[in-house]
């Protein structure tokens, strides 16, 4: 067993339980889908949850060869990262249907904790991306330079003005630009 291989072992883990939880809440509100009513806003905060724990799986891959993330500070930071995209799946929809009967009312009470998660994973994710490309970045094309500095502002002031700001019609317009964004930053990657 490679280094990677066994570090990634706990990532695994982690992202696995992310994305088991979106999965096995959403699957408890469809079963009780009769005594639920749905909110397509809380539906894409669910999307935008999934997709982060998803594109991690992804970033895991690309930092496979990065001896840092084998080092025990860096691992810790990894696995505190991927604690975080725990949490924001468990807030992302409520654990059964009977506490979330109202997807609407379930989302107002809980969208400022569950965009706080996710600016703070995304802060942290820039300043990981920052280190491990940092390099990369300084020898990249200057409109490379820009497009990262403009998709991490995105990603990371979306979330802040989402947690601050109640506008229903607003969050519709982040959440679409942040799913957006995210598929364009995880379009060119590939695991082989």
């Amino acid at each position: 067993m490679r280094a990677f291989e066994y570090a990634l072992g706990l990532y695994s883990i982690l992202i696995g339980l992310a994305i088991a939880d979106i999965a096995t809440s959403f699957h408890r509100l469809v079963r009780g889908r009769a005594v639920v009513r749905w909110d397509p806003l809380a539906l894409l905060a669910a999307l935008y949850a999934l997709l982060i724990a998803i594109g991690m799986w992804f970033d895991l891959w690309g930092v496979r060869n990065v001896a840092a993330t084998r080092q025990f500070f860096f691992y810790l930071v990894l696995v505190a990262e991927l604690f975080i995209i725990f949490l924001i799946a468990a807030a992302s929809l409520p654990d059964d249907a009977e506490s979330g009967r109202d997807l609407r009312e379930f989302y107002a009470a809980n969208r400022r904790y569950f965009w706080v998660l996710i600016a703070l994973f995304q802060l942290s994710y820039t300043a990981l991306g920052l280190y491990f490309a940092g390099g990369q970045l300084s020898r990249a094309p200057a409109y490379y330079r820009y497009a990262f500095a403009v998709q991490m502002s995105v990603l990371s002031l979306g979330p802040l003005a989402l947690a601050t700001c109640a506008s229903r019609a607003l969050h519709y317009g982040v959440i679409a630009v942040l799913i957006a964004t995210l598929v364009w930053h995880y379009s060119v990657y590939s695991i082989s």
